[in-house]
């Protein structure tokens, strides 16, 4: 019995904090750049897309998101890096998406409108000196958009939508 009482705050304490990521987002502190993103609510839309991402992505032997080599990128330096990748993901992977299903026109574009915003808050970073650009970040930006110019461009856009999953992984390690 007694454990049973001790167990039902630690629920309502648990359930309170995941409540509050989704209405307020979490601070993912990027070296020394605090930006405030709705992880939750993005892996909610990207959830209704992935499958059919997936599904349909042929090329199995190339990865463009790697996680080995995102979680390398040094903290001083992922504020750049991820800047770089949201400005890569807008003006690249959603610009060129097309699709016949209207729910994955309708996702793509509530996510590439939250990169926006998240690309306008490391802006600010980056105008008030936070938000460091080192070689590392661009090399590794560099080696994700050579890997997709090498794919066709619907094959390349599925599988950068597709890998989702590891952006929004590790901006949640950020937090």
């Amino acid at each position: 019995m007694k454990s049973s009482s001790v167990m039902y705050p630690v629920f309502v304490y648990i359930l309170l904090g995941e409540l509050w990521d989704t209405v307020w987002g979490r601070n993912v502190h990027l070296g020394s750049c605090k930006v405030n993103i709705h992880t939750h609510e993005l892996r909610h839309h990207f959830q209704h897309i992935r499958q059919g991402m997936i599904s349909n992505d042929n090329i199995m032997g190339i990865r463009l998101l790697r996680k080995d080599v995102m979680n390398n990128i040094q903290a001083t330096e992922s504020c750049c890096f991820l800047s770089q990748l949201l400005h890569f993901y807008m003006d690249t992977v959603f610009l060129s998406y097309t699709s016949s299903h209207s729910l994955h026109r309708r996702t793509t574009s509530v996510l590439a409108n939250s990169f926006l915003g998240i690309s306008k808050d490391l802006r600010l970073c980056h105008a008030n000196a936070h938000c460091e650009c080192g070689e590392d970040a661009r090399s590794q930006l560099l080696n994700i958009q050579t890997t997709y110019d090498k794919l066709d461009q619907a094959a390349g856009t599925l599988k950068a939508i597709g890998e989702l999953d590891s952006l929004l992984e590790w901006m949640e390690n950020f937090h």
